[in-house]
């Protein structure tokens, strides 16, 4: 490098340096800029992977360079590296010959960025120690350079990542808006469909009650005499119409609870719930010495239902046979899938079961107890809440009983599944108790 000094060299290279955008250039840059003025040796340059500890230079030198590791400790140490290349014997057979290497280090702020190569045959002319220093200084100015070209290629990568996590916000955001939207449009059809429910209801009350009203003046002879057929016909009338008009007033029941509490509905296994609820009532079963039997088979009753609800019904189901069973009794629970794949859950408590009288309303809200001794007290039932959360789903809940006889209790659940067809057409809410 006759006749050129180091600051000489630095003006050359910095002026040009100075106009690179990008760290990919500013690396071919760099090495044009010093092959320029140092024809008689090989540059390359090379970045240095801070989270690897692996400097980007030629396959040969790198496979050194991870044989060696001290040697990198001496580059982010800032410490120029000398290294003899010999080439293999495939290597020496294509033409290639020993040579020498020296890496100087680039670092800003005492961190390793990258490294200058100078290779040179150890049988040509050598590197002199001014040429040497000519690099260093040039690698100490450019460091500052190449510093602010990775912050400027670290904001735009930040910048593309905050864009695309904008982005996907906005997305998410839309589909959040979409749901939202249909969640309350959803809404407002359960709230449709309480009113419709509950204005059916009330059309359904007002003809039955003028039935059920001119029924009986004909059975208490306001209209003149009738035999023993004609009040028998009237009585049965009389009974299905009052059937019809407890229909009517549970159907405006269920529509005032259901826009009141909504249904939080979600899929779940029937059989966890029910071990859940076995699990909380134990206190029940031991304080009557009271053994229960279980029959479920080993296969998914997976509903889609209201779990908290169900889990109710089950507390209030549980507490009812316990009620009805003779101390150190047992309780038989059984499961089952219909026809349309609906789920059966069946509960028989051993014991004096229940009498006709208690029976009729075991499913009514108001129910009375006047007249009725302590004993029957007791063993008086009332499923209404249970039967309210049963039908809110589809089923049907049936209780099975006479006075001295086992009491069963059971009802069914819908096959109700997501993204496919219903096969559940014939379990429809339960308008009757």
């Amino acid at each position: 490098m006759d006749g050129i000094s180091v600051r000489e060299l630095s003006k050359t290279s910095f002026a040009r340096l100075n106009q690179v955008k990008d760290p990919e250039n500013f690396h071919a840059e760099l090495v044009r800029l010093i092959r320029g003025d140092f024809q008689h040796i090989e540059v390359f340059s090379g970045l240095f992977d801070v989270a690897s500890k692996v400097l980007h230079v030629p396959s040969w030198l790198r496979s050194h360079l991870e044989r060696h590791p001290g040697l990198i400790v001496k580059l982010e140490e800032g410490e120029m590296v000398g290294i003899t290349h010999e080439p293999d014997a495939s290597a020496r057979r294509a033409g290639a010959a020993p040579a020498s290497v020296v890496l100087i280090p680039l670092l800003s702020d005492g961190r390793l960025q990258a490294a200058i190569g100078l290779v040179s045959p150890l049988d040509g002319s050598h590197l002199s120690a001014e040429e040497i220093e000519a690099v260093r200084h040039i690698a100490h100015e450019a460091s500052p350079i190449l510093a602010r070209l990775q912050e400027i290629e670290s904001l735009k990568r930040q910048n593309q990542e905050l864009a695309e996590k904008t982005q996907r916000a906005a997305i998410a955001e839309a589909n959040l808006a979409k749901v939202t939207d249909e969640r309350i449009r959803f809404e407002a059809l359960i709230k449709i469909a309480s009113h419709v429910q509950s204005n059916i209801a009330h059309d359904l009350r007002t003809p039955l009650g003028a039935i059920r009203g001119y029924a009986r003046m004909i059975l208490d002879g306001r209209a003149g005499d009738t035999n023993d057929t004609q009040r028998e016909y009237l009585r049965i009338i009389t009974e299905n119409t009052n059937r019809v008009i407890n229909i009517a007033n549970w159907m405006s029941h269920v529509a005032d609870l259901g826009g009141r509490q909504p249904i939080a509905v979600g899929a779940f296994d029937l059989r966890e719930l029910w071990a859940e609820s076995v699990r909380a009532a134990q206190g029940l079963f031991s304080s009557k010495a009271i053994t229960l039997t279980q029959r479920i088979p080993q296969e998914s009753f997976e509903i889609i239902a209201d779990r908290d609800r169900l889990g109710f019904a089950f507390k209030e189901i549980l507490s009812a046979a316990v009620k009805l069973s003779e101390a150190g009794s047992a309780i038989t629970a059984e499961f089952s899938q219909g026809r349309q794949r609906e789920v059966i859950v069946k509960i028989t408590a051993k014991g004096s079961g229940i009498r006709a009288e208690a029976l009729s309303g075991i499913f009514d809200h108001s129910t009375s107890t006047a007249g009725v001794s302590q004993t029957d007290k007791e063993r008086q039932m009332n499923l209404s809440s249970v039967h309210d959360v049963i039908g809110m789903h589809g089923g049907r809940l049936f209780v099975k009983s006479a006075a001295g006889e086992d009491c069963t209790l059971w009802f069914t659940l819908p096959n109700i599944t997501l993204g496919s067809e219903d096969k559940s057409h014939e379990q429809t809410f339960n308008l009757g108790r």
